[in-house]
């Protein structure tokens, strides 16, 4: 074999091996520090994870306190550990990400959406055109408000002003046709807690306590 590509093979596997190890040792990381950041701010009665594909992701359920009842969600990450996959997922603008859905037996006031405006048209919401809707700027990313039923408006402005990092919102969600209140997130350098913290401290608003 040709004693230069026989080099390059080498330095080329030894790369793939060191990054490898470096990826998934900062993925495990990510991971630990988001977990830890969600039982903060959700402070579960139990929890469980469960793998998804190695070093890319976990599922996640939580037993919640009242009013809620529980907390599911999935944590997939960017395959750092992966130098083939590696470059193409930073080109298609593939990222650490966080979704959570947080179920109540209480009725919801309303509808109510915090949208990234780079977000709206993935955010597949029913009904949209037919929404209350106000564009506003914060943490120097703009966001849609989208509400109807109650005037959510308030509720969703102050929520959206509450967070420290509001550019790694994507969309959150007050829906009460399942009761549900559903995050969706980019999390950055693996943290989420201030975020959740100040979310978690004003979905009470969203309960409606007439009927709750």
């Amino acid at each position: 074999m040709n004693p230069l590509l026989l080099t390059a093979i080498i330095i080329l596997a030894a790369l793939a091996t060191g990054n490898y190890f470096y990826g998934t040792r900062k993925n495990r990381w990510i991971v630990s520090s988001l977990s830890k950041d969600l039982e903060a701010a959700l402070k579960p009665i139990s929890s469980n994870y469960v793998n998804i594909g190695g070093a890319i992701g976990y599922n996640f359920t939580y037993a919640l306190p009242a009013p809620y009842i529980n907390a599911k969600g999935t944590i997939t990450l960017s395959p750092r550990h992966s130098l083939l996959y590696l470059p193409f997922s930073l080109a298609l603008g593939i990222r650490d990400r966080f979704f959570l859905n947080v179920f109540t037996k209480k009725k919801l006031r309303g509808e109510g959406h915090v949208v990234a405006l780079s977000q709206l048209k993935k955010a597949n919401i029913d009904g949209l055109e037919a929404m209350k809707r106000l564009d506003v700027s914060e943490g120097g990313r703009n966001f849609v408000i989208l509400w109807r039923g109650a005037d959510l408006s308030a509720d969703l402005e102050k929520l959206l002003d509450a967070l420290p990092d509001p550019a790694s919102l994507k969309h959150f969600c007050a829906f009460p046709g399942t009761k549900t209140f559903f995050v969706h997130a980019n999390p950055a350098k693996g943290e989420i807690k201030g975020n959740l913290e100040a979310i978690m401290k004003l979905l009470p608003g969203f309960i409606d306590k007439e009927k709750a």
